[in-house]
């Protein structure tokens, strides 16, 4: 979600921030297969469980355009596994519980909305740090028909008013449709850039699909 340059001439160094539920993270290092290490602790209530890891990913200059027009894969795939290890690691390491801490000692002794109010007054990044964002919650769980109602789509968006990633991607499947949003400030945002970078993230899922079927045909 955010870029760090890197002064390695064969490419950029983003640095992706991977918020996760930390109601099933919660355990210590080698304890992630001990008995109840992966019971939700919160009681499914509702409470900010949440922390976050930083990934790092050197990729090449226009990394996004040059699969986008060649079709090939490979670089994205690479990536996405890259991710995975990284996550996994950080998992196995008991990260989890680190995390869930701190961000319990932020919100204790930090006033994180006025942390919030000074980002977005930042005349650097407008309250924007972030590049683009995306938020996936996966397969809607609940029921879809209700009477003579039927739930055929789910879109959902955040508030861009304070502060936000420059650009944000929601998603949200049901029935087996995957349902996307793009959120976007104007004017840093234009009409026309934020369709662009829409059809742009559909072209690689597209790309995706047509490559798994072939893959798992």
């Amino acid at each position: 979600r955010g870029r760090q340059w890197s002064q390695a001439a064969e490419g950029e160094r983003y640095k992706l921030l991977q918020a996760l539920d930390m109601r099933r993270l919660a355990f210590r290092a080698g304890e992630a297969g001990a008995a109840g290490a992966r019971d939700d602790w919160s009681g499914e209530t509702v409470v900010a469980g949440t922390g976050s890891l930083d990934l790092l990913l050197d990729l090449p200059p226009a990394a996004g355009e040059a699969v986008r027009r060649s079709g090939d894969l490979t670089a994205m795939w690479g990536a996405a596994q890259e991710c995975h290890r990284q996550t996994r690691a950080w998992i196995e390491q008991g990260w989890g519980r680190e995390s869930l801490l701190l961000f319990s000692c932020g919100w204790e002794f930090m006033n994180m909305n006025r942390v919030v109010e000074l980002g977005a007054q930042d005349r650097t990044t407008l309250g924007r740090a972030y590049s683009a964002g995306v938020s996936n919650v996966g397969r809607f769980a609940h029921a879809t028909a209700h009477g003579d109602l039927t739930l055929e789509r789910l879109h959902f968006g955040i508030s861009q008013s304070v502060s936000s990633p420059a650009i944000s991607t929601s998603a949200a499947t049901v029935g087996g449709t995957l349902c996307l949003t793009v959120s976007y400030p104007t004017p840093i945002w234009s009409d026309a850039a934020a369709d662009e970078y829409a059809d742009g993230l559909v072209r690689l899922l597209e790309l995706a699909a047509a490559d798994g079927e072939a893959g798992s045909g």
